[in-house]
């Protein structure tokens, strides 16, 4: 029986050691059935495992290794790799996700044997059975495989995300606590939507899957739902708050099923803002934080960015939002065109609308998105690790490298008090931090 390991590499990003948000390794739970009906499978998940992963490797001795992760991992990732072909040589290594599905040609790299683009379970399954027949797997969409020196690609299709397996989560209860959304704690996450429909030039997600949104049917998504694990859902899609008629029957089904849980979920502002009594319905059946592209408070920017809404729109969501006692997560932009003066508005825009949460994020070119094409000649640094949204990548225009990221952190650190003396981030304690710590150091460990 063919034996399969699944890994997600650690990050040790501030947050991630700092341990504020960290979600299940959904993509790799949903694979797990499909893995589990070839073979012998083990899940290790890099940002909560302790064990050596050598140990691991020896102990199990997998004849595969999956792995997948983000554009900011790939130094982990290749280390993964070569930890894998040094204690089992004949081990065949997968790469895919979310990053190899767009930018697969980066992760053709020495000790990979296939880089899986595509999301489909059914055709993962087809690549693992030919591997345990001695096969060469030919005509599976999205992959690319070593022939001899060179990858051989075979065109990527968007697979029926309808047909994906329902995600197995029973390691679930042995790592909840590390799974947690700042102050909400043991959390799971779903997914009912893949991709998004909206044309924001910096945004990732909107080139997944082709290119086209693509949401699940809702009777499955109520399914998983009702055996989801804790009492808080996170809801991982680009944008929950599409269609008002999908929202309206998520919520019917809510209360004919008798589901009682918290909820987040990203929307977007002129959704909320346009909907104030389906918002108002959705905190009474749970809703309690809304992740908000805000992105900016100028009307320029916005546009220049194609983001489809306006400062004043901005402004009624958050009055939609504080009306129904929900809180915003509010998801700004740094741009590198920012001024002092912009720095302190944003500040001051974001105390008198009452937030308190806020994420201001350095504005990156995140390949292979238009930003990225159009600025990719004038990147600063190619070092991976500085493309997590907090450094500069761009040159700022109005001041030196060092005052522009000196003025972002001053910000950053002043929003988090005012969050803080709002009622915001009271899971950090001494002993959390103390714990924080002790776990980074452990994990920091664990990649030998």
């Amino acid at each position: 029986m063919v034996r399969i390991l699944l890994v997600r590499p650690r990050r040790m990003d501030l947050m991630t050691a700092f341990g504020g948000i960290t979600c299940e390794p959904l993509e790799l739970e949903t694979l797990l059935p499909v893995c589990r009906q070839v073979g012998r499978t083990e899940l290790y998940d890099g940002i909560t495992e302790e064990r050596r992963f050598t140990d691991v490797l020896l102990a199990f001795r997998p004849d595969v290794m999956a792995l997948t992760g983000y554009l900011t991992q790939e130094r982990e990732m290749a280390e993964y790799i070569r930890l894998t072909k040094r204690a089992c040589p004949a081990c065949t290594v997968i790469v895919g996700g979310v990053h190899a599905q767009l930018n697969y040609r980066r992760l053709c790299w020495p000790g990979v044997d296939y880089v899986f683009r595509t999301e489909s379970a059914d055709w993962f399954r087809s690549l693992l059975e030919a591997l345990d027949r001695g096969e060469m797997p030919i005509g599976i969409p999205g992959l690319c495989r070593r022939e001899g020196g060179r990858f051989v690609e075979t065109p990527y299709e968007p697979c029926d995300i309808d047909t994906l397996p329902r995600p197995d989560r029973s390691g679930w209860a042995e790592r909840a606590d590390w799974f947690r959304y700042l102050d909400f704690a043991r959390l799971s996450t779903l997914k009912t939507a893949v991709s998004c429909p909206f044309r924001c030039e910096f945004c990732y997600g909107r080139n997944l899957h082709g290119g086209r949104y693509q949401p699940r049917r809702l009777e499955l998504v109520m399914e998983e739902l009702e055996e989801v694990p804790g009492d808080t859902v996170f809801i991982v899609d680009s944008d929950f708050l599409l269609e008002e008629t999908r929202v309206e029957a998520f919520l019917d089904a809510l209360e004919e099923r008798g589901i009682r849980k918290t909820f987040l979920c990203y929307g977007r502002a002129d959704f909320i803002a346009g909907h104030p009594a389906l918002t108002a319905r959705l905190c009474r059946c749970g809703f309690r934080l809304f992740l908000v592209g805000l992105e900016g408070i100028r009307d320029q920017r916005l546009e220049a960015w194609n983001k489809g809404t306006t400062r004043e729109i901005n402004e009624a969501c958050l009055q939609v939002l504080n009306a129904c006692g929900a809180d915003c997560m509010g998801l700004l932009l740094a741009d590198p065109d920012f001024t002092a003066a912009d720095f302190q508005a944003l500040y001051r825009w974001a105390k008198e609308h009452g937030l308190r949460y806020t994420s201001v994020q350095v504005l990156t070119p995140i390949p292979p998105t238009p930003l990225y094409e159009r600025k990719k000649g004038e990147l600063l640094s190619n070092d991976l690790r500085q493309w997590d949204l907090a450094h500069l990548l761009l040159e700022p225009v109005h001041m030196g490298r060092r005052v522009f990221m000196l003025r972002y952190y001053w910000l950053m650190a002043r929003l988090v008090l005012l969050g803080w003396r709002r009622g915001a981030y009271h899971f950090v304690t001494p002993a959390y931090l103390g714990r924080a710590v002790g776990r980074w150091r452990r994990r920091r460990a664990a990649l030998r």
